[in-house]
Parts: structure tokens; sequence; C-alpha cells
């Protein structure tokens, strides 16, 4: 990797950057309860849409255009979409809404560019066939009627220990701004007391923070558990 492409914005780092602008507008900025409902539906759905892309996904083997991979292309990257869509809304910040967007495709559009080239190369009709007929990124109307088959093909053994711990970290991320939105509310001081000293009239900060912790605490588990698994060898009888 040169100098250029180690400061260009990529998929982590972008990820890395709405969190961090979604926690800081959320001391900023307010947000509605319909908002945060949207917020959150929008987190469940690409959460959802992540576990169903890994169990179906054969990565190198063969051309993926089953269960959701017939509704678009990349549904993993529309799900990654829907997730960091959900922070930024959640964040409050009508500017970081509006931004995402370009920043989505700035971020996004080179690695789809060089995934599709390498399927191409490999799969050349079958790939072009799929490209003239399911959409890249996002669906459209012709393709939305292929929900209903949305988990053919679909393997839970696919699913990893690390997709797991991803899946409990944006849980987990979306009920921390959620927190820094409730404590905002009551004012640092006022908000960190009800948080650490609850009363039976006022304990979501203090449910906020424990979920929170737990989720973050599972997923770095599932982590370390995920990476143990990868370095122990394989026992040949």
């Amino acid at each position: 990797m040169n100098r250029i492409d180690s400061y260009s914005l990529t998929r982590r780092n972008l990820r890395d950057l709405i969190i961090l602008f979604s926690l800081v507008s959320a001391v900023l900025f307010p947000v509605s309860n319909a908002e945060m409902y949207l917020a959150f539906g929008l987190l469940t759905l690409g959460c959802f849409l992540h576990f169903v892309s890994k169990g179906i996904l054969i990565r190198n083997i063969v051309l993926c255009n089953k269960g959701i991979y017939q509704v678009v292309r990349h549904p993993y990257y529309m799900a990654s979409y829907l997730i960091d869509s959900s922070f930024c809304i959640l964040s409050g910040n009508l500017f970081l809404i509006v931004l995402y967007p370009f920043l989505f495709f700035w971020a996004y559009g080179p690695t789809i560019r060089r995934e599709e080239q390498v399927l191409f190369a490999r799969h050349s009709e079958s790939f072009i066939k799929d490209s003239l007929e399911i959409p890249q990124v996002f669906p459209d109307i012709v393709s939305l009627k292929n929900i209903r088959t949305l988990f053919t093909g679909f393997s839970v053994r696919r699913i990893t220990l690390k997709e797991c711990s991803r899946i409990m970290k944006f849980c987990a991320i979306g009920l921390f701004v959620t927190l820094v939105h409730e404590i905002e509310i009551d004012g640092l001081v006022g908000g960190l007391k009800d948080m650490l000293s609850p009363t039976k009239m006022d304990y979501d900060e203090f449910l906020l923070m424990l979920l929170t912790v737990v989720l973050y605490t599972l997923s770095i588990i599932t982590l370390w558990f995920s990476r143990q698994a990868r370095s122990t060898p394989l026992e040949i009888p």
C-alpha cells in the first residue's frame, strides 16, 4: 500500500469516522423518538442482512446469485449502508445524514469495482447476465420480487463467530449513541448521576449503560474465541 492509499477513505475508516461524528453530534444535536425508532429499525434490518448475506456467501468458489444475492449483487454492502445510516440518524446531525451517501460510494466504490472485475474474470458470461438483471447495491422494484427466496442457499454453519461479534458491536454502538443523548438531556452531571445511581423513577440511563456494556463485552469475548479458533491448528487423525 502506498502513502496516498494509506490516507484514502476506506470501508473501515469510514465507519470509524461515522461512529466518531455520531457520538460528537449526539452531544450537540437532539434526536426525536421517531428518529430513534427509524434508526433502530435500519440497524436491525442491516444486522439481519449482514447475517443472511454471510450465511449464503461461498467466497471465491461459486458466483452467488441465490437468496439475498438475487435481490442485490452486494447485500453485505447494502447492510453496511443501513447500519451506518442508522448511526447518522441517531446522531441527530442532518448534515451527517445528507453527507453519508456520498462518503459511502467514495469509500465502497473502488472495492466494489475491484470485486466485480475479479468476478468477471472468473465467471464472465454468468456475471454479465447477473449484472444486467440484479442491481448492484440497492434493490429495484423487479429485484424486490425475489425477496420471497431470501434464504435460498442459507446455512447457519457459514456464520462465523467474528460475524456474531461484529453484529453485537453494532448494536452496542447504537445503544451508546442513544445513551449520550439521554445524558445530554439531563445535563452531564445529572445524566451521569442517573446512570450510576438510578432511582425507581428514572433508570433509563442505567439500563442503556448496562445493555451497552454487556453487548460490547460479549462482542469482545466472541471475537477472542474467533481468533483462538483460527489460530488453533487442526489435528489430523
